[in-house]
């Protein structure tokens, strides 16, 4: 009659390169993520940057994207339409912004000159 092997849980003392390995891995691991860390904490103080020259124009200024998503816009721009600045968010529509310029009474034109439904339409 035959007998099943008996099945062993592997030891890193039985192993000494999978001790080594898993000792090269976490070393690894920890240097990239050290890595990704610095490379994190220079884009954060990028934007920083980027911000502060953008708020430091004096003139309105705010970008869109090709679907008429706000990218962003500076201080200036919430003053001069007189917009809340809270409203002003990154992804709000062109639409939204427009309707809020209306509102402000700080467009030269009406509504439909722009060619927007207004919010809610269909």
């Amino acid at each position: 009659m035959a007998t099943k092997p008996s099945r062993r849980v592997a030891k890193a003392s039985d192993h000494p390169e999978l001790a080594t390995l898993s000792k090269l891995a976490l070393a690894s691991y920890e240097t990239l993520e050290g890595a990704l860390r610095a490379t994190n904490a220079a884009l954060e103080a990028q934007a920083r940057r980027f911000e502060t020259v953008i708020d430091s124009i004096s003139q309105g200024i705010c970008f869109f994207d090709p679907d008429e998503r706000l990218i962003l816009c500076n201080r200036r721009y919430a003053e001069i339409y007189r917009i809340p600045p809270e409203k002003l968010h990154a992804g709000a529509m062109l639409s939204e912004i427009v309707e809020l310029r209306l509102a402000a009474e700080t467009s030269p034109m009406t509504g439909d000159a722009y060619g927007f439904r207004k919010l809610g339409e269909r």
